[in-house]
C-alpha cells in the first residue's frame, strides 16, 4: 500500500483515503462477472446494454432480491471483508469486526436524472459516540471503472471531525445540528440551486475544512472512509450501471454494543 503514515494522516484530516489498485483485476473480475450474468438473466442487461432506472435510486425487486442473494454464495468473492480487516486494524489502532451481513454489493442502474450534488439522503450509519477516536472504517472496492457522475457515493470530506463531544446522536439529529452551520444549511436546502460542480462546495465550519468529494475510481481501487463521514448516493448519470462492493468496520467494542 501507499505509506502508511501518509493514509493514516489522511484519514484523521479528511476522513477518506484512496488506495489505488490495492485489489488486483484477476481478484474483481469474477465477482463483476457474476453480476453481469444475474443481470443478463433479469434482462436488466442485454447484449451490453443497461436499462434505466424507474425511479432515483431503484432497480427491480426480483433482480434486488437475487443481487443481495448473490453476495451469499459461497464463490462469489469476498474482496473488502476479513480480507481487509489486517489494514484496517491498524490504521484504527484497536480491533476490528465486520458489520452484519459483511461484505454487500452497491449497485446503481444508469438514470435519466441530470446530475447534481443532492440536498438530501445525507447520513452517517452509526451514531456518534461522543468521543474523538475513529469508530472504524468502512471500505469500497471497484468492480469495474466508475467514471465521475457515474453514481459513485458522494462523501463531505472532513466531516468525521465535527460534532464529536456529543454522544448517541442519530444521524437524523447530527443533521439537525448541522442546519445551524452557513455550510450545511446550503448544502441540505432543496430550493438551493443546483451543484453540478464538485469545486463549488468546498468550505469550512469552524476550523475543519470541508468538500464534497466522489468516489469514482477504477477496478481494484479502494477508498476507506471513516464511519462518521457523512455521505449519499448519487445519481448514474452514465451508460452503465455502477458495480461496487462494500464493508464496515467498526471497532469491536462498539459492534459488541451495535450487536447486543
Amino acid at each position: 500500500m501507499e505509506n502508511f503514515d501518509d493514509c493514516a494522516l489522511e484519514l484523521q484530516e479528511r476522513g477518506l483515503v484512496k488506495l489505488e489498485g490495492l485489489i488486483a483485476h484477476q481478484d474483481a473480475r469474477p465477482a463483476r462477472d457474476m453480476i453481469l450474468n444475474l443481470a443478463s438473466k433479469h434482462g436488466v442487461c442485454t447484449a451490453g446494454r443497461w436499462i434505466n432506472s424507474l425511479s432515483r435510486f431503484g432497480y427491480p425487486k426480483p433482480f434486488r432480491n437475487a443481487l443481495n442473494g448473490l453476495n451469499r454464495v459461497e464463490k462469489f468473492p469476498n474482496l473488502v471483508g476479513d480480507r481487509l480487516t489486517p489494514l484496517v486494524e491498524r490504521l484504527v489502532g484497536q480491533p476490528v469486526t465486520p458489520l452484519s451481513p459483511g461484505q454487500q454489493i452497491l449497485f446503481t442502474l444508469p438514470s435519466e436524472d441530470d446530475w447534481s450534488v443532492p440536498s438530501d439522503a445525507w447520513h452517517i450509519d452509526l451514531p456518534k459516540f461522543g468521543e474523538r477516536a475513529s469508530p472504524g472504517l468502512q471500505a469500497f472496492t471497484f468492480l469495474d471503472d466508475v467514471e465521475p457522475q457515474g453514481g459513485a457515493t458522494l462523501v463531505i470530506a472532513g466531516s468525521h471531525r465535527l460534532f464529536n463531544n456529543s454522544a448517541g446522536l442519530s444521524s437524523k439529529e447530527l443533521k439537525r445540528h448541522l442546519r445551524k452551520e452557513d455550510y450545511f444549511k446550503l448544502l441540505f436546502d432543496p430550493n438551493r440551486p443546483a451543484i453540478v460542480h464538485l469545486d463549488k462546495t468546498a468550505g469550512r465550519v469552524g476550523d475543519v475544512v470541508l468538500e464534497v468529494v466522489e468516489l469514482s475510481g477504477r477496478v481494484g481501487d479502494v477508498y476507506l472512509m471513516d464511519l462518521r463521514v457523512l455521505h449519499t448516493p448519487a445519481p448514474n448519470c452514465s451508460d452503465k450501471a455502477r458495480l461496487m462492493l462494500t464493508c464496515r468496520f467498526p471497532r469491536s467494542t462498539i459492534a459488541e454494543q451495535i450487536n447486543s
